[in-house]
């Protein structure tokens, strides 16, 4: 035998002298793994044709008979037939508990806030053509922000002077330092000392100052949040003496005039104290209006802030105005929960049914369709806001952030119940911006438009509802 047999350790005698090795091979990684499988060679023994299997299949005597009744057993608890017992149980009928009157009503709320089949959208006041050419009056924003550069890029529109005889309250020092820093030597001021002398057809600038400030752009200081301050003072003072027909403010840093002027929360408080009126902020696009209760107040502080009294005086606001500002006859008005899903029932809060769904059933006297309160979630996601003229929200970034999603750079700022027609771009003083040139004025131009369409729609309205044997018509 050779050495290899010999050093084996699990030498055989067998007559092919290294028949064992293979066979502990095979065991181990070959075809033969399967230890119970007898390998070539030993199955002298094998029965014939298939008694192999059938004889491997059949137990031994006397051993298997109690294992094979245990694996039936296991069979029936565990296998297809454990559900035999199961299913010969009594089934029990269970009945439903009675849905309160609260829950009925509920549904039957839900079913009706749901029933859009409505359109005001094609009514509106139809007057005599207005041909009042307005004087609008433009604040120049925060000096270092790039508000003066939108005035200017917008003012380059011929048709503005066209609709409007625009006049900007600034300084002339302010306004060439802008428009060589965004190069825009080329354009020019008609400059004059007061309304009184303004031209039409012409880009007017009244200066409202003759001091040197001093201009850092892109940085909020305490100088360029006070002469904004003198800016917008000077078109008040133009507004409440008749001078001007509307105010079209440019962005300011809220932050620099208030370290100034305790309590100032921006435009819209200030004008309202300054006139002395109940107002409402509105963004306005062409094909979308949404409103909102609460202005810029804290989000811990909104649900303290909302009251049956203020939804309704503010829906109030929303209908007059857009009747008188924007020409709808019977405007229609979807009001936003503030809870999610609406309070889901007050289930997640009850501010919806003991607050806001008891304002909008006051609100039904105003000669409008108000709707809600629906959930904020999914309604603008599935296209609500289109069946209605406007949407009212119950804080800030509610409606303004679908708002921004939806018409970012065509939209217009408008403060509703004002006596004095008042508009402002969608967005900021962009300090990052200022002074490159890079601005865009689509929002602002936006502003001068709307101003210019709103005193014309208050001088139909007001023709039209202070005779009252004019009716109201329906334009196709």
């Amino acid at each position: 035998m050779s050495d290899s047999q010999n050093n084996s350790p699990n030498n055989t005698n067998s007559s092919d002298g290294n028949a064992g090795g293979d066979r502990r091979r095979r065991n181990r990684g070959g075809r033969n793994r399967n230890r119970n499988r007898k390998p070539k060679g030993e199955g002298d023994n094998k029965p014939e044709g298939g008694d192999e299997k059938k004889s491997a299949e059949k137990p031994k005597e006397g051993q298997n008979k109690e294992s094979g009744n245990r694996n039936n057993d296991n069979r029936n608890k565990g296998g297809r037939n454990r559900n035999r017992n199961r299913n010969n149980k009594p089934s029990k009928n269970v009945k439903a508990a009675e849905v309160s009157e609260e829950v009925q009503e509920q549904m039957e709320f839900q079913s009706d806030l749901y029933n859009l089949d409505f359109d005001s959208e094609d009514q509106s006041w139809e007057g005599e053509d207005v041909l009042k050419k307005p004087v609008l009056g433009i604040t120049c924003g925060d000096l270092n922000g790039i508000g003066m550069e939108v005035i200017i890029k917008a003012l380059e529109d011929e048709r503005v002077a066209e609709l409007c005889t625009p006049v900007v309250f600034a300084s002339s020092k302010l306004a060439s330092y802008h428009r060589n820093a965004i190069d825009k030597r080329g354009f020019n001021f008609n400059i004059v000392d007061s309304v009184d002398d303004i031209k039409e057809g012409k880009n007017n600038l009244v200066s409202v100052w003759e001091d040197n400030v001093e201009l850092q752009l892109g940085t909020p200081t305490d100088v360029s949040g006070a002469y904004a301050l003198k800016s917008i003072d000077a078109a008040i003072a133009a507004a409440k003496d008749g001078k001007i027909d509307a105010i079209v403010t440019a962005p300011i840093n809220k932050h620099n005039i208030a370290e100034a002027v305790p309590g100032f929360s921006g435009h819209t408080g200030y004008l309202a104290e300054a006139f002395g009126d109940e107002v409402l902020m509105i963004l306005t696009a062409a094909h979308l209006k949404v409103a909102t209760v609460t202005g810029h107040i804290p989000i811990r502080e909104v649900a303290d802030a909302l009251t049956a009294e203020k939804i309704e005086k503010s829906l109030g606001l929303l209908v007059n105005s857009l009747k008188r500002d924007f020409g709808k006859v019977k405007p229609s008005i979807a009001v936003l929960g503030l809870n999610p899903h609406a309070g889901e029932m007050g289930t997640i809060g009850k501010e919806e049914q003991e607050i806001i769904a008891p304002a909008i059933a006051s609100a039904q006297k105003l000669d409008a369709i108000i709707k809600g309160p629906f959930p904020a979630d999914g309604f603008f996601g599935q296209g609500y806001e289109q069946k209605f003229d406007a949407v009212l929200g119950m804080y800030h970034d509610q409606v303004l952030v679908p708002f921004k999603s939806i018409a970012m750079g065509a939209g217009t700022n408008f403060t509703a119940g004002l006596r004095t027609i008042r508009t402002s771009p969608d967005h900021g003083t962009a300090m990052h911006l200022a002074g490159k040139g890079t601005a865009a004025h689509d929002s602002f131009l936006w502003a001068i438009f709307t101003a210019i369409d709103t005193v014309q729609s208050r001088m139909s309205y007001d023709e039209m509802t202070a005779n009252p044997l004019k009716k109201q018509k329906e334009k196709n």
